[in-house]
């Protein structure tokens, strides 16, 4: 089930990573019911993959006992397929083998019960030859089980567009139809073959009918996506105005805290100025207080020596000598 099954450079097929919900839950319930499908109508014993990637398919039908050949172009997904199966029981490693060939040019000495190829057609130029190729080493009675993507799926290495009446044209001529089904967004058809080629049919009413229904479910899962995408890009503009608001207010709140900084900055800045001038102050208070305290404390001790020296007899002399010139001055004073 590998994509890009020319020679060119294609993008890594991740079919066994999905198959076990390694691309998330859904897309891998998709990929299980694509796979087993295949699995039920892969009849007998001996089975031929063309494309067989990273050989999830092959390993799945070793486990049931049927002995696998898986083909693949690409050295990437056999040395993955390899890898794969070296974890797997020594019963199953000795049914399945995987060979990196190039399918319309790689000798095989044996026809099969059933041949795969499931997600190959779509890739090829010329995909008659290659159907051709395919029958001819499918047993008179085999199956020959055919998927392909159901509608547009352009991706790079698809190089047509498949839809039932392509594929019928294609496969009739080489057996008869057993099954048609469509699996999400795959077409899968099983083919009885026929010993030798004959002229391809056109597609019955019974067919039309299932091309229509297949149409109209496809159309609805295609709208209902379109209305989860239409939802998903409200919600990314409503995140998008929402990141823009915050953005804003990021803004806003960025501003006003480099202002606040700022003014932070400039109190800090004024804080250390008023306290180197309060410290400056503080020194002259208090040499002030220590100049003053000395004049306070002279005084005082004057004060003492004042009052010792009146109290002394020299003392009491000088006060009334003092006494009586005051008086006499004011007695002059007045004559004047």
């Amino acid at each position: 089930m590998s994509e890009g099954k020319t020679g060119m450079k294609r993008p890594r097929d991740q079919i066994r990573a999905a198959y076990y919900n390694e691309l998330g839950a859904a897309f891998g319930k998709k990929v299980r019911s694509r796979v087993h499908w295949i699995i039920r109508e892969a009849k007998g014993r001996q089975i031929l993959d063309i494309g067989c990637s990273g050989g999830i398919i092959p390993i799945l039908l070793g486990r049931e006992g049927k002995e696998v050949l898986g083909l693949d172009i690409s050295p990437e997904a056999i040395e993955e397929a390899n890898q794969t199966l070296g974890h797997e029981a020594e019963s199953v490693r000795e049914l399945v083998a995987f060979v990196e060939a190039n399918f319309m040019t790689y000798e095989i000495g044996q026809r099969f019960d059933s041949v795969l190829m499931t997600e190959v057609l779509e890739h090829i130029g010329e995909p008659e030859r290659f159907i051709e190729r395919a029958h001819s080493l499918t047993k008179a009675g085999g199956r020959m089980i055919v998927t392909v993507p159901f509608g547009v799926n352009d991706y790079q290495d698809h190089k047509r567009t498949y839809y039932l009446r392509e594929l019928i044209e294609q496969l009739t001529p080489y057996g008869e139809i057993q099954k048609v089904e469509r699996i999400d967004k795959w077409l899968g058809i099983a083919l009885e073959t026929f010993e030798e080629k004959m002229l391809p049919r056109q597609m019955t009413e019974e067919e039309i009918a299932w091309l229509e229904d297949a149409f109209e479910a496809t159309e609805r899962r295609y709208l209902e996506e379109i209305i989860s995408l239409k939802t998903e890009v409200k919600k990314m503009s409503s995140h998008e105005e929402e990141a823009k608001r915050v953005h804003v207010d990021s803004k806003r709140k960025t501003d006003l805290i480099e202002s606040l900084e700022h003014d932070l900055k400039i109190r800090e800045e004024r804080n250390i100025q008023l306290t180197e001038q309060y410290k400056e102050l503080l020194e002259r208070y208090e040499s002030a207080l220590t100049l003053n305290q000395g004049l306070m404390e002279a005084t005082e001790r004057w004060k003492t020596r004042y009052q010792a020296l009146a109290n002394s007899k020299l003392g009491k002399l000088a006060k009334a000598y003092w006494k009586i010139r005051r008086t006499g001055f004011r007695r002059d004073r007045k004559k004047g």
